[in-house]
């Protein structure tokens, strides 16, 4: 499963970018309070700053990218000051994890998972993780290209030159081999921003103007209950504003007991919960199927003291989950006191087929 972290490690060997240790000492002399460290950027985080054997790393402000401590007071004369840490050669972590944040946004922008909903970080298959690191690295690079575009090349009167502007060549050669290599493996394995993809043609209705659905293909001798693809439907430059339901897919397994639980950043002792699956989002028109395919549920937990959560745990037992389709529908409601009733959380609900019975 990939993660943030070691997709930024990866992404740091890539562009050689290693992370080292960091010792430095210094002596006070009564009125400085900043000081600059010749190793930088730095990971704040991480350093230890003593004065005279005092650790003083929580009262120190650090910039991170020049190397600047600014430490609350000045020491005194001739007390010491050391400090130790990590630095790395060219980008702090947080720049780092703002190249894989943004990569991931384009090159996964169509990926799923293997339930259909739109993939995270650490739901990315592992295909896509070094193409994914190559995009990456080429955003890193281009920031290294444009801090050497401002080098100019230094020809002295006796001859000698210093073509500064090599290091700026040299960067874009490597962008656009890497941009070459990023481009080959997406059209190879399929995946980013390149691949190659296959649309459905969808038939309209003559009459009605509305789509004529289309059903995942099946086995000739499977008589479970057929299972609607939900494609994209075009926006024709409509721009239609973001839910204030949050959105949260869950997974269970047919025939086995289902429990999960959600946090909630409020006092859920006035408010009463409820929460149906049913086999369409809007059941008044629904023709096939059951309407209700179950229903929760719902155990309320309290947390005291403060920044706690209080917890509605949802479950279903191991026949309700036998009868599940493979895709169905929920939301969670929250009733307050007075009848006000607001949605908070909907999502699908995908079931994997029982094999032992």
């Amino acid at each position: 499963m990939a993660t943030l972290a070691n997709l930024s490690d990866r992404l740091r060997a890539e562009i050689g970018d290693y992370v080292r240790s960091l010792v430095e000492t210094f002596t006070g002399d009564g009125s400085t309070k900043r000081y600059q460290l010749i190793t930088a950027p730095v990971l704040g985080s991480s350093l230890v700053i003593k004065v005279a054997g005092v650790d003083v790393s929580s009262t120190t402000q650090v910039e991170e990218q020049s190397g600047m401590l600014i430490l609350a007071t000045a020491p005194a004369a001739g007390a010491s000051i050391s400090i130790a840490g990590t630095a790395f050669k060219y980008f702090t972590k947080a720049e780092i994890e703002l190249y894989v944040h943004t990569a991931f946004m384009e090159h996964a922008r169509t990926t799923t998972d293997s339930n259909g909903s739109k993939a995270t970080i650490s739901t990315l298959p592992a295909i896509d993780e070094y193409p994914l690191i190559l995009l990456a690295s080429t955003m890193a690079l281009f920031t290294l290209a444009t801090d050497a575009a401002f080098d100019i090349d230094i020809i002295s009167p006796d001859g000698v030159s210093i073509p500064r502007s090599e290091r700026f060549r040299q960067l874009n050669e490597i962008i656009q081999s890497r941009k070459e290599q990023y481009r080959e493996l997406c059209n190879l394995l399929d995946v980013g921003m390149h691949r190659i993809e296959v649309s459905v043609l969808r038939r309209i209705s003559r009459l009605t103007n509305r789509y004529i659905p289309i059903y995942r293909p099946q086995e000739m001798d499977d008589w479970s209950l057929p299972q609607r693809v939900r494609l994209p439907i075009p926006t024709y430059g409509d721009i239609t504003p973001a839910s204030a339901v949050a959105s949260r897919d869950l997974s269970a397994y047919s025939g086995d007991d289902f429990s999960i639980s959600i946090k909630f950043s409020l006092d859920l002792a006035p408010y009463t919960p409820k929460a149906e699956l049913r086999l369409f989002q809007n059941s008044r028109f629904a023709q096939v199927g059951p309407v209700i395919v179950g229903t929760f549920l719902i155990t309320k937990t309290q947390s005291a003291g403060q920044f706690t959560y209080d917890t509605l745990m949802l479950s279903l037992t191991g026949a309700e989950t036998a009868a599940l389709p493979r895709t169905a529908y929920y939301d969670i409601q929250l009733t307050a006191a007075d009848g006000t009733v607001k949605t908070y959380l909907q999502g699908k609900v995908y079931t994997q087929p029982q094999v032992t019975l």
